[in-house]
């Protein structure tokens, strides 16, 4: 409160300036003569807007204000460059600053008149928020002066238009139809600023000619997209055994603990052993390592006494010459190692760890820009934690969970772990930083997200090389909550690791360490996301169990399979001749509840059992080559490849030796159903 009186002198100050706006758009006003008015303009340019920035200056600059901001904002967006607009009319700009001003002190008074506001109990509005809007309004302005200096001469402008209220709706209109940026959230909320009641009393003196910016015809119009911005299943299902493998070879190739052991099964024998075919060993990454380091600019008491510089780096003269050291490094007898695949395979193995902790996180990116590899990792009651910080508000839901800290699955820290080897060359302490060594007088900024998105797409384009998946960062989080959705709504995908996340958190939870609310699948997705999102993704879940369960056209298999689909097809039949679509009687079904129930094995169709061989006792025998009555759909596919793969993993090994003729049935059982379904399986 003790600032109170400093913004109530600054408001006060402000709202003289109608006052001096009257007087210099009365006839008579004389600018030289008038005392009065220099005395105020003198008083206004001197007010303290931020720790660094008066209100005369050009560029006002609030990183000061903001130490907490996250990587993305800090810098530009939270400074404003009103020299940039030189078609508005400095006695315009004024006034803008005014406004702006106003609205950084009294959020409130702005946020109630604010269309589309997200919450309606918020009073706050973040600076480069209201800089944002700001810079869009300018950007506007700027189209319509130049319009308006075009057709009536710039003097005429800069010595007539000494307020936005001599401004008429009809110029609004007119510069829409060619302003270039795209009319969006910003502009909209600009506009709400200056049409406000508060405005019109305390700045300008009066009101701004009525007009609604929806109605315009603008050049360019924001659209949301409607795209799901999840992964699709088969990619998430590439994506996550493709990253694990490359971790867990590098770990295994430096011999350290694999704590991931489900891992092994996307391992078959035709798997490749990525570092030792491009000649990556323990001595060849601790050769690689001294040589960036040293090359970097680090001195060799440090490098020697930190990880040892092998002596197979010095020349004949025993000196450390960096073409003597390129020319051996890439010419070593015997070995395909060289310094360009060392590079590029031990970057590729970064992103693919850097995509496990965004995957199974589900963090925002400002929240995986500052995660610190000498604290993340934490325990609290005996469960691990990763530590980072959340800029983006506060979840309600829990106390402890989501809120700076985020479960350990044990993948997640065999791709911390992997990391903080490979920052021994890149000596960075963030997670998610940059690939190149940081030279030794370099401070370490945290990276923003267009160079987090970019990092992960390195991984992705390798993956899924044939593959435009449009990804963003989000769509980690997203598609962590919709996989969460689909498991709730019984349609598992790399469900081992999923259900090793629910059961940490729920681990978490039962000890106090947040709120009583119990959080299965669909409570953690709810957690992720914003509810608008959450109900959209759940409702994609359950349409998607409606579609594989209940579509007349999809693929059924079975004694039973062809009536279930005569079923199905006459109720869809008098749905459709009513005039619905099939993708319209699928949201309905979903809005009716029907997605959510749990796709098993199978369905079955006999009200008593028909085989007397085969007592039915469900489980593997509920398919349609055990059981008449069986009916297997797509949604039942992931059960059955589960099963698959957990058996093909056990039949080589010696613990269950003992049950190999009995795993090679399942597997037989397995293969068969997946087949049918259209499942192709050599490459697993």
């Amino acid at each position: 409160m003790e600032r109170l009186p400093k913004y109530l002198s600054i408001l006060s100050t402000i709202a003289q300036l109608k006052r001096y706006k009257s007087n210099i758009l009365s006839a008579d006003y004389n600018r030289a003569v008038n005392k009065d008015n220099a005395l105020y303009l003198n008083e206004l340019f001197n007010l303290p807007v931020s720790e660094t920035s008066l209100f005369s200056d050009t560029e006002w600059d609030f990183n000061i204000e903001n130490p907490n901001a996250s990587p993305n904002i800090k810098g530009s967006k939270l400074k404003i460059n009103f020299a940039k607009y030189k078609s508005v009319p400095s006695e315009v700009i004024i006034e803008i600053k005014c406004i702006l001003l106003s609205v950084v002190l009294t959020p409130e008074v702005f946020i109630n008149n604010r269309k589309k506001a997200k919450k309606k109990t918020t009073n706050k509005l973040a600076a480069n928020t209201v800089l944002a809007h700001m810079k869009s309004g300018l950007r506007f302005l700027e189209t319509l002066f130049r319009q308006l200096k075009t057709k009536l001469g710039h003097e005429h402008i800069e010595k007539t238009y000494l307020s936005l209220t001599q401004l008429q709706a009809d110029d609004y209109r007119k510069a829409a139809k060619v302003h270039k940026s795209t009319y969006n959230d910003d502009l909209r909320q600009f506009f709400s600023y200056i049409q406000n009641p508060y405005t019109s009393e305390h700045i300008f003196g009066k009101s701004v000619p009525a007009f609604d910016s929806d109605q315009f015809t603008w050049e360019s119009r924001y659209k949301k997209q409607v795209s799901t911005q999840v992964l699709p299943n088969w990619a998430f299902d590439q994506l996550v055994r493709a990253a694990s493998l490359l971790v867990h070879d590098f770990l295994i190739t430096m011999e350290e603990e694999v704590l991931d052991s489900y891992v092994s099964r996307y391992s078959q024998i035709n798997t490749p052993k990525y570092c030792k075919d491009v000649g990556l060993t323990q001595y060849t990454f601790k050769l690689y390592r001294a040589f960036r380091l040293l090359n970097a600019g680090y001195a060799e008491k440090f490098v020697d006494s930190k990880y040892g510089i092998p002596n197979e780096l010095r020349n004949s003269k025993g000196k450390y010459n960096f073409k003597d050291m390129t020319f051996f490094l890439n010419e070593r007898q015997g070995c395909s190692f060289s310094l360009s695949s060392a590079y590029e395979h031990l970057a590729l193995v970064t992103c693919a760890a850097k995509y496990l902790i965004g995957q199974y996180t589900g963090m925002r990116p400002s929240e995986l820009a500052v995660i610190d590899l000498n604290t993340c990792l934490i325990e609290e009651n005996g469960i691990k934690l990763l530590r980072s910080h959340v800029f983006k508000g506060k979840d309600s839901f829990s106390k402890g969970l989501f809120d700076d800290k985020w479960v350990v699955i044990p993948i997640i820290e065999d791709a911390i772990n992997a990391i903080r080897i490979l920052s021994s060359i890149t000596q960075r302490g963030l997670a998610f930083s940059s690939i190149q060594t940081k030279k030794p007088e370099e401070t370490e900024k945290p990276q923003n997200s267009v160079m987090i998105c970019h990092q992960i797409k390195i991984f992705i384009r390798l993956a899924l090389p044939n593959d435009d998946l449009g990804f963003n960062n989000y769509m980690m989080r997203h598609t962590l909550a919709y996989q969460l959705y689909r498991l709730e709504a019984g349609l598992p995908l790399i469900s081992f690791q999923l259900k090793h996340l629910v059961n940490t958190v729920d681990k978490f939870l039962s000890r106090g360490s947040t709120s009583d609310v119990t959080m299965g699948y669909g409570g953690i997705a709810d957690s992720l996301v914003e509810s608008q999102t959450a109900q959209r993704l759940r409702k994609q879940s359950e349409i998607e169990v409606i579609k594989a369960t209940a579509d007349p056209d999809g693929n059924y298999l079975g004694g039973k399979a062809i009536e279930h689909k005569e079923r199905l097809r006459i109720a869809f039949k008098g749905y459709m001749a009513s005039g619905y679509s099939k993708d319209e009687i699928f949201e309905a079904m979903a809005d009716q509840g029907l997605g959510v129930i749990n796709v098993g094995l199978g369905y079955c169709y006999g009200s008593e059992s028909t085989n007397t061989d085969l007592p039915c006792i469900g489980s593997l025998r509920c398919n349609p080559n055990r059981c008449s009555n069986a009916i297997v759909s797509e949604a039942n596919a992931p059960y059955w490849r589960e099963i698959y793969n957990t058996n093909r993993a056990n039949l080589n090994n010696p613990t269950y030796q003992d049950n190999y003729e009995q795993i090679q049935e399942v597997i037989s059982e397995a293969k068969q159903v997946l087949e049918l379904l259209g499942h192709s399986l050599d490459d697993e």
